[in-house]
């Protein structure tokens, strides 16, 4: 987002509005501790369009902090930003404390050492999985996991542990479900295999600016290497981020949840795996692939929210192993954790069936399913030569296919 963009966030004890001008310029406004955020914020982002000589039609986007943090304190801002986004007509952006903190991370650590001269050791920020835990009181923490790398010069960021609610004495900030095994899997996968755990890091992070969080938001709102993340929404769209509320459910409380329900795919149901497939890949199979694997009998299920179809599944047996031909999920609902759920889901039901090890080729190319793989176990076993087609154009040289095994029998359950 270019143009001005104006931030605000309320969660935590104190509130701040943040303004990024035009020209580029940030102007950053906290109220004391203890005044009413609902009192204050206002007149905080007020203040800063005011000494900036704009107004707020000028604005081209709203960012709010989205939490986690107090319910009420999330109400202010987001409603708030719903109010000027329906007199203004301008777009609003949710960006959770966990996407800040590790944004801000990453830009205080990644700019000074470039600014000393030392690219490789910058580069070596990229890739860097993040477990981040902020004070829930009642003995609890809000807790996600989630990397940050950069991809073709833009900036990409995938949810690895959706945000949960843990004890919090818990020895990982992980949810319960991420054993030890798994957690060391997904650190040696990310970058240069280290994680960096931050806990409730707006107090110790920040470096020597010490902004306040809504600056962090405006400017990881603004960055241009983040212009592929498409998450402007209508007013009608924004809401907080409610840990704690079963409608912002964990992983785990998806495993049993109604809303999410798995059916064997039918011939009916291929006018909406095609749209998902079209979405989800850019060389995606053809309606002709799924009526041969429904004709050759493989196992092939929908998943539906809500009676919405949200993704899919196929696999076949083979002797005892479980071969992983195509899992997808709409673009629509992803970065949230579901397609990690939808891997577990199927390791799960392979074990059930006393498989001995499941079997899957991937994209080199596709780095978001590599490290989702190695977070779940999967270890690279081989390569195939030529075995995806790089583009329409034949004389395009076909991409390999890297070959990964989960082993089932005898390793601890993902």
């Amino acid at each position: 987002m270019t143009g001005c963009v104006l931030a605000l966030e309320s969660g935590g004890a104190t509130a701040s509005a943040a303004l990024i001008t035009p020209s580029g310029a940030l102007r950053v406004a906290t109220a004391e501790t203890g005044q009413s955020h609902s009192s204050r914020l206002l007149p905080l982002a007020q203040e800063l369009l005011s000494q900036a000589g704009l107004q707020w039609s000028d604005l081209t986007g709203i960012a709010v902090g989205a939490g986690p943090g107090s319910f009420t304190g999330l109400r202010i801002a987001c409603g708030l930003a719903q109010g000027i986004a329906l007199g203004q007509g301008t777009p609003l952006l949710a960006v959770s404390g966990f996407e800040a903190n590790a944004y801000a991370w990453w830009v205080t650590h990644r700019d000074a050492l470039s600014a000393d001269g030392d690219d490789a050791a910058a580069d070596a920020c990229d890739g860097r999985m993040f477990e981040i835990s902020f004070d829930a009181r009642l003995g609890e923490r809000y807790a996600a996991v989630l990397n940050l790398q950069m991809v073709n010069d833009q900036l990409e960021l995938e949810w690895i542990e959706a945000p949960s609610v843990v004890s919090a004495d818990s020895e990982f900030i992980a949810s319960p479900e991420i054993r030890l095994d798994t957690l060391k899997n997904a650190r040696q996968s990310s970058g240069q295999g280290n994680s960096i755990q931050l806990k409730d890091p707006s107090t110790e992070l920040l470096g020597d600016d010490r902004l306040p969080l809504a600056a962090w938001i405006a400017r990881f709102a603004c960055d241009p290497r983040r212009s592929r993340m498409q998450n402007w929404v209508g007013p009608e769209e924004l809401s907080p981020l409610y840990v704690r509320e079963k409608v912002a459910q964990t992983i785990s409380e998806r495993l049993v949840t109604p809303d999410l329900v798995w059916s064997p795919m039918r011939l009916a149901d291929l006018a909406s795996v095609m749209v998902i497939e079209n979405q989800a890949y850019p060389f995606p199979w053809t309606s002709g692939n799924f009526t041969d694997s429904l004709t050759a009998g493989y196992e092939m299920s929908v998943l539906k929210e809500q009676n919405v179809m949200v993704g899919y599944l196929v696999w076949m047996a083979v002797v005892d192993e479980a071969h992983l031909l195509n899992i997808a999920l709409s673009p629509a609902r992803q970065g949230r954790g579901l397609g990690l759920w939808m891997m577990r889901y199927f390791i799960s039901l392979a074990r059930t069936r006393e498989f001995s090890k499941i079997l899957l080729e991937v994209r080199p190319s596709n780095h978001g399913a590599i490290r989702l793989y190695s977070f779940l176990g999967f270890q690279k076993i081989g390569q195939r030569k030529g075995y995806y087609p790089q583009s329409a154009d034949s004389s395009k040289e076909r991409e390999d296919a890297i070959v990964m095994q989960l082993a089932l029998r005898g390793d601890p359950r993902v």
